[in-house]
């Protein structure tokens, strides 16, 4: 808090333009991601240079799953996602609501 962090991803607080990669991906292998929201607010999370498919929300199946770039993540809610990492280099995962990414709630991923 004291450096203007009040947000994390994987209990990191940081700007990911300057944080290690939150995880290194194999090129063309498909990924699955759960994401958990454990806080009082919901969070629309963005993953940028991918689309993704909506598999399931609290662990129930989403019907047609339907493709996406950003999902909403509700108060205290977990989804699963999955793509294939496809697209080579560092990619910004990150809460869509801009204050909550600036103050923490970023993250890169690297597809290599």
């Amino acid at each position: 808090m004291a450096r203007g962090k009040a947000w994390a991803i994987n209990d990191v607080a940081a700007h990911a333009m300057t944080m290690a990669p939150l995880a290194t991906m194999q090129r063309g292998r498909t990924q699955l991601l759960r994401i958990r929201n454990d806080t009082a607010w919901p969070h629309p999370m963005h993953l940028h240079g991918f689309h993704f498919r909506l598999l399931s929300r609290e662990r129930a199946p989403v019907a047609h799953r339907p493709w996406l770039d950003t999902v909403l993540v509700e108060c205290g809610e977990t989804v699963e996602v999955a793509f294939v990492a496809d697209n080579p280099g560092d990619w910004l995962f990150h809460c869509h609501v801009l204050e909550h990414m600036e103050a923490g709630m970023s993250a890169v991923f690297r597809v290599a």
